[in-house]
């Protein structure tokens, strides 16, 4: 017999060997035979087999034999590097953020699972919390009705719900289909066909009333819709009836270093007009909504609107609001 030299294959036959005698003792001749390799790395394989895969190996003295007192699997391992482990950990840190979440009740004994996984496998594990500091990812509030619409959308449900607007007190009660569950900026939102109009709507989960959540049986047979595609031209969470338009932003030279390095909105580098030592202007294919404007806003005066003329006017208004708030305190002062 050929000298078996990759240990993972080595267990594998050992494995698939007691896995095929059904409970019968198998002598240690054979399995040596079978594995092509010396008695002494054989008992290591035995030794790993048991204390690190949990396979039930027992020793027969009376038939001289090795055997499993009840089926078992060998699950297949990964060789993972020091740097695999690192990139690894990093994922689990990141998953844990959102563990407040009642969507990753059953994810969450998996994440401890593989941490402490990661943790025994490498000693550097335990400094990784020390180097790298996450953007905390708080509770909101509407996080915990994300399961059930979530549920609704896999058995195709309609879903009855109370809900209040910000700028109202009034609670209106509302029947929709949801098609996705979307969280933008630490807040989750649904989307969903209205069957009050049959319009596509989005309410803020947040602004639901607890204890109004209820799935319904009703038959509806909604249009489809392609989530991805439809959000894909816009920035935030809204119902866009307008087309996308092409939208032409100016950018300081240092401003346009951080938006090519993590753009708010995607362009392709057809879509660069001017990169000089002064400017850096690209134009965006996108839908001209709220969302936009606050982030052009954020910018300040590090971007400026070249066109169209509609949203440098909504910017301007959005800029002289916030101007004469400050002004109007001023006398306060």
């Amino acid at each position: 017999m050929p000298i078996v030299k990759n240990q993972y294959a080595r267990l594998k036959k050992i494995n698939d060997y007691l896995t095929s005698w059904g409970g019968k003792p198998k002598s240690k001749a054979d399995l040596l035979d079978r594995c092509g390799c010396s008695e002494r790395t054989f008992r290591e394989d035995i030794r790993l087999l048991r204390e690190e895969y949990g396979a039930p190996i027992a020793y027969d003295y009376r038939q001289q034999g090795y055997y499993y007192t009840h089926p078992f699997e060998l699950a297949a391992t990964v060789t993972l590097t020091d740097k695999d482990l690192a990139t690894l950990h990093t994922a689990l840190v990141t998953l844990q953020q959102f563990q407040h979440l009642s969507l990753f009740d059953d994810l969450r004994g998996t994440v401890d699972k593989l941490d402490k996984a990661v943790r025994f496998r490498s000693s550097q594990a335990d400094d990784f919390g020390r180097y790298i500091f996450f953007e905390s990812v708080p509770y909101t509030k509407g996080s915990e009705w994300v399961d059930a619409f979530i549920q609704a959308i896999h058995q195709r449900q309609v879903v009855q719900f109370q809900h209040q607007r910000y700028d109202t007190e009034v609670t209106k009660t509302h029947q929709i289909y949801p098609y996705v569950v979307k969280e933008h900026r630490n807040r989750w939102y649904v989307v969903g066909w209205r069957l009050a109009d049959e319009q596509l709507r989005v309410f803020g989960l947040d602004r639901i009333i607890a204890g109004s959540i209820e799935r319904l049986n009703t038959t509806v047979t909604p249009p489809l819709f392609d989530a991805e595609a439809y959000f894909r031209q816009a920035l935030g969470v809204a119902v866009y009836d307008d087309p996308a338009e092409t939208v032409v932003l100016s950018f300081t030279r240092e401003q346009g270093f951080r938006f090519r390095a993590q753009p708010f909105y995607p362009f392709q580098d057809d879509d660069i007009l001017v990169d000089s030592d002064t400017e850096f202007r690209v134009q965006l294919q996108i839908i001209i909504n709220d969302e936009l404007v606050y982030e052009l806003a954020r910018l300040g005066g590090s971007v400026r609107v070249c066109s169209p003329p509609k949203l440098l006017d909504k910017l301007v208004r959005f800029h002289r609001l916030a101007l004469s708030r400050y002004s109007d305190s001023s006398s306060v002062l």
